[in-house]
């Protein structure tokens, strides 16, 4: 889960590293009395979850209130790639000397956090990566025993011979900006963390931009940072449901439907659908479904105005065919879905499940291959 700038620049701000000061707005009311409250130059920035702001034409400048209020004319609301902008951080222009780049990510293959370090900061790293790769510096941290000093020293010492301007000061500077953004990685579950830039201003460093996420398996211990991200209320009330239930749902912009159990067959089922000319309108991973779960689940589907057609993916192993059968079956005594069902079903009582769906008019179908085609033949014949 990715968190807005202005929430890790509070972490920042906690863990004792400098950061502008600023103000979060959410009005150009409010924008204009920041910038005046500030009393200097600054910055506007959206905050979104989405990167590359920049490039996008979405950051401006104001020397004063009424040069603020000009530039947000017409930045509330406008979408920024899918991201509605509702709120904007106001925060004091810093003027520097230096730009560098701190990072620190997960590396899955080694099962370790990976330390990156550059003196070209104010750039995607991947572009530096590209260009100039020998910039670049990555230490694999040991998650148990930490970051060491030696591994900052490291990282010091190679910043350092890239910028001549660092003294003594500014090195003992960095040597604890490195040891508390580790600390920050590690208390907050971060997947990613990232500082870009780290200026040099007035012989200080400051954290001009900074991004967190965190990982989504552990926000029961984050829950002071976990609201409504880049969703209106209903959205967000949906996913924390769907995240206690275990499930996974992405809402996607094709046609056809996909109730199905288990991460790899939902895939599976999408690339089937791609490659015969199908539009999945979604991911749904319920995980291991029971009769009320698949009841449950289907009430995602039965007012979504953009679903022609929904396939159902039933392949029991540990659940059962006839217990699901029965949950589709509760659900068809209270509500009509206003789209065709196709039931892909095999699998543990893959028979009595079959008798079961019989009882509602439908007829189920063993293959996978086959399930997917059909789903797109009813689509394809619908208005």
């Amino acid at each position: 889960m990715r968190i807005y700038e202005y929430e890790s620049k509070q972490l920042f701000r906690k863990a004792g590293i400098a950061v502008p000061r600023s103000i979060v707005v959410t009005n150009p009311a409010e924008t204009v009395q920041a910038a005046e409250h500030l009393g200097c130059s600054v910055i506007i920035k959206p905050q979104t979850l989405i990167k590359a702001r920049g490039k996008a034409g979405l950051i401006f400048f104001a020397d004063s209130g009424v040069e603020a209020e000009r530039a947000v004319e017409n930045l509330y609301g406008r979408v920024h790639e899918g991201e509605s902008i509702d709120t904007l951080l106001v925060e004091e222009k810093v003027i520097f000397d230096q730009e560098l780049y701190l990072g620190i990510t997960v590396d899955y293959a080694s099962g370790r956090p990976v330390f990156i370090a550059s003196a070209r900061g104010g750039v995607d790293i991947e572009e530096t990566a590209k260009e100039y790769p020998d910039t670049i510096i990555k230490v694999a941290v040991d998650p148990v025993s930490g970051i060491t000093e030696i591994q900052a020293n490291e990282i010091i010492e190679f910043v350092r011979s890239s910028y001549a301007g660092m003294g003594s000061t500014l090195q003992t500077g960095l040597r604890e900006i490195v040891m508390t953004i580790y600390s920050i990685f590690t208390r907050y579950d971060c997947e990613m963390l990232e500082v870009n830039p780290l200026v040099v201003s007035n012989g200080e460093f400051v954290a001009l931009d900074a991004a967190l996420a965190i990982d989504g398996d552990a926000l029961f211990r984050q829950a002071d940072l976990v609201r409504p991200r880049g969703q209106n209320k209903q959205e967000f009330e949906l996913e924390q449901d769907y995240s206690k239930r275990g499930w996974t749902f992405l809402k996607l912009d094709g046609d056809i439907g996909i109730l199905s159990s288990g991460a790899g067959i939902t895939m599976a089922i999408m690339d089937l659908m791609r490659a015969s000319g199908g539009r999945p309108a979604n991911f749904l991973d319920t995980a291991q479904m029971n009769r009320k779960g698949i009841y449950d689940a289907l009430h995602i589907f039965k007012d979504d105005p953009n679903i022609k057609t929904l396939l159902i993916n039933i392949f029991a192993g540990l659940n059962r065919c006839d217990e699901l059968a029965l949950g589709i079956t509760d659900f068809y005594r209270e509500y009509k879905l206003p789209f065709p069902v196709v039931v892909r079903m095999a699998g543990n009582r893959e028979e009595q499940g079959r008798e079961i769906m019989k009882k509602i008019n439908i007829q189920t179908i063993a293959g996978l291959e086959e399930a997917v085609w059909q789903a797109i033949k009813v689509t394809e014949d619908r208005p």
